[in-house]
């Protein structure tokens, strides 16, 4: 059987950004949004629990519309620290997923547990190529010999091809994450400095963060 995995949504933030709009909730392809579609595939995980944060704000809309989900209000001041409160798990693998992000390679998620499971890893990275337009907002990664060596976090002269855009990991991985970790980067390099072993699976298609209106409408015109 499959190793039970849980899987961290961080959605706590306050919307500020879009006037009150909460960014996972804008709507993509098939009349669903950026948490719905992300919620519809990793339901097609075997041995996977949902666990999502959120602000009060939005807690009893999400808890209605994914009733599946385990659904918790957090306030954290960051996406380290809400996956934090919501509880790291101490024998199951993890895997943190932006809720207003979108990409279409959900099979990279079954490459990564594969990897996670079948290697000595300890944290395996969902990998995409960077674009022109995301560098400088992303964290890029030094690659040597089929393990992650380095984070580099928007850096804008960054000359790396790939960034992460998904995090999966053993139990061994938790003491490394610290709540005053404004992001993974900072986790990830520490857990690295400490000899834990950082391998990636590559996605096959375009990753799109949609973190400003801008960003979300290049989305919309760039997706099929």
């Amino acid at each position: 059987m499959m190793k039970s995995l849980n899987t961290y949504i961080p959605a706590a933030g306050t919307a500020s950004r879009l006037g009150g709009i909460p960014k996972f909730y804008l709507p993509v392809k098939d009349n669903q949004s950026l948490i719905g579609n992300h919620i519809k595939n990793l339901n097609k995980l075997n041995n996977n629990k949902i666990i999502i944060g959120t602000h009060n704000h939005f807690f009893k809309s999400i808890k209605n519309l994914y009733p599946e989900a385990n659904v918790k209000e957090i306030v954290s001041s960051s996406m380290v620290e809400t996956v934090k409160k919501l509880g790291l798990s101490k024998t199951n693998d993890s895997l943190v997923v932006m809720p207003d992000t979108y990409f279409f390679d959900y099979e990279v998620v079954k490459r990564m547990r594969t990897k996670l499971i079948s290697s000595d890893a300890d944290i395996v990275l969902g990998l995409w190529k960077i674009r022109n337009d995301q560098k400088g907002k992303l964290g890029q990664c030094v690659i040597e010999k089929g393990f992650i060596k380095k984070i580099i976090d928007k850096n804008r002269n960054c000359k790396e091809k790939y960034f992460w855009g998904l995090i999966m990991w053993g139990p061994q991985f938790n003491k490394y994450i610290l709540n005053s970790d404004k992001h993974f980067g900072i986790s990830l390099n520490r857990a690295i400095a400490n000899n834990l072993k950082v391998t990636y699976s590559l996605a096959k298609d375009k990753y799109f963060d949609c973190g400003t209106f801008d960003e979300y409408k290049f989305m919309l015109k760039n997706i099929k």
